[in-house]
């Protein structure tokens, strides 16, 4: 048998191109964990009651909150009771609401939405899980065309639920129309939770516990 001269084509990268493309990973990924920004709050237990003074169940009782600023922004909440098995709310349609306020610009008021017409607040973006009985839900509010008269603008957005735990994900083109808006300083975000008899904009909004106001994540 003759001998053959067996060559092989090189398929495997060489080592240097290997490296170098894992050198601009490493290299991305530290950029974008450089630049996530993360605030968090601890709160106490038990003090959920609800405006008429009934203590309000422990679904509602923030222990926790957090909230994180990336190409995205994670907005965490985590409560003292469980959120397996809740109750259904009371009123038709009634909802139980978990929700952040964005304050990016504190020289303006929005007025509506998620508030019953002619109620102001300070937050230009509402963020917030809703359950109603069936199913949990994520909402985004942009309440900034309400300072010129114009309806607020609806997003549904990815909600996560365990244990006593619920995580909202504002995607990123989202995200980049609200730190877009951030005015600093006096930017603001706080938590809440609440009862509402009705949908979001009506009557019948019993607030059970809150995060007051804290300072915008930097």
């Amino acid at each position: 048998m003759k001998n053959q001269n067996l060559q092989f084509n090189r398929t495997t990268p060489p080592v240097r191109i290997v490296g170098s493309l894992l050198c601009a990973l490493l290299v991305s990924f530290a950029a974008l964990t450089a630049r996530a920004q993360t605030a968090a709050v601890i709160a106490p237990q038990g003090d959920a009651f609800y405006t008429n003074g009934h203590e309000a169940p422990a679904f509602l009782d923030i222990i926790a909150a957090s909230f994180t600023i990336s190409n995205t922004l994670t907005l965490t909440v985590d409560v003292a009771g469980s959120l397996d098995a809740l109750p259904n709310p009371p009123g038709s349609p009634g909802v139980f609401d978990w929700h952040f306020a964005l304050n990016t610009d504190d020289s303006t008021y929005p007025p509506g939405l998620p508030l019953p017409p002619g109620h102001f607040a300070p937050a230009e973006f509402y963020v917030g899980a809703l359950w109603d009985g069936t199913a949990f839900s994520g909402l985004l509010i942009d309440r900034r065309p309400a300072l010129t008269g114009q309806p607020a603008l609806q997003y549904s957005i990815p909600v996560s639920v365990s244990g006593s735990r619920i995580i909202l994900t504002v995607p990123a083109a989202l995200a980049a129309e609200v730190r877009a808006a951030v005015v600093l300083p006096g930017a603001t975000w706080n938590c809440i939770t609440l009862r509402a008899d009705g949908t979001l904009g009506s009557d019948g909004i019993h607030r059970a516990d809150a995060i007051g106001r804290q300072p915008w994540p930097q």
